[in-house]
């Protein structure tokens, strides 16, 4: 792509976390631990049963914050902030965790809310949340 330029690269995935095309920045899909695919262990049935992160018990009040930290982190590298976020992804393994998730977003946007879709998925690894943002963070110069 001409004129994106992007940031973070995984060390353990081929992909970039943020990646900027003029004055918007996107974030990979990040969920609260990164796990190498080499390392999933799968059961009969193809589901995952060990990412081999040791994380996949935390409570999605855990896996939230974790997440936003690594989102965080994401649009640091690209020159942005949280603040800068104007429309979230998120998708969450139950819909029983609605409510804790929810509250501990509110947390993270008590000014700007950014428009939100949350959708229902089955994970690849052992994780109840992951996000995906959008901001806009105009280039000085």
């Amino acid at each position: 792509m001409t004129g994106a330029k992007f940031f973070s690269p995984s060390p353990i995935m081929p992909i970039s976390l943020a990646v900027r095309a003029g004055d918007l920045v996107t974030t990979a899909t990040l969920g609260p631990h990164f796990f190498r695919a080499e390392g999933v262990t799968y059961g009969a049935d193809g589901r995952v049963i060990d990412d081999g992160s040791g994380k996949g018990h935390l409570g999605i009040e855990e896996q939230t914050h974790a997440t936003f930290a690594n989102i965080r982190a994401a649009l640091e590298s690209a020159g942005c902030s949280l603040e800068d976020v104007f429309d979230m992804v998120v998708w969450l393994r139950e819909p029983r965790d609605f409510a804790g998730f929810n509250r501990v977003y509110a947390d993270y946007f008590t000014k700007n809310r950014p428009t939100r879709t949350v959708l229902g998925t089955i994970f690849m690894f052992n994780c109840r949340i992951e996000m995906k943002a959008l901001a806009y963070k105009p280039v000085k110069g």
